[in-house]
């Protein structure tokens, strides 16, 4: 039987860790090669939180689709620092999970997504 989105991401946050949108910012900050990826569809962003300043687009299904050779370039380390964060968290987490299923192993997502994020008082563009 096929799972249901709420088990996949209820899955996805029992494989891999959550930080916090201060945490996160922190690592902004003071671990510059930290990549933030956001993995919604480009015209979501723009009508809903915006994006994490200098996080890289990767929906989450051409994540899931693509070959390792297919990856944006920022993704070829597996050791590189990774925090995924979509709009509220779920979807971060499944992408997290997806990443490190790939074999990355410094991955986390970011609890609260974009609109924690916003909520903590940092900014978003887009």
């Amino acid at each position: 039987m096929k799972k249901t989105f709420e088990e996949s991401v209820a899955e996805a946050r029992a494989e891999v860790f959550a930080v916090s949108p201060q945490e996160a910012n922190r690592r902004k900050t003071f671990e510059p090669l930290t990549l933030f990826i956001d993995p919604r569809p480009a015209a979501d962003i723009g009508t809903t939180t915006g994006i994490i300043p200098g996080a890289l687009n990767l929906p989450l299904d051409e994540l899931n689709n693509r070959t390792d050779e297919d990856l944006p370039q920022e993704l070829a380390s597996r050791s590189r620092p990774i925090i995924t964060a979509c709009q509220g968290g779920p979807m971060g987490a499944l992408a997290a999970c997806a990443l490190k299923r790939r074999g990355y192993h410094n991955v986390f997502y970011m609890d609260g997504g974009t609109q924690g994020w916003l909520d903590a008082g940092f900014t978003t563009s887009g």
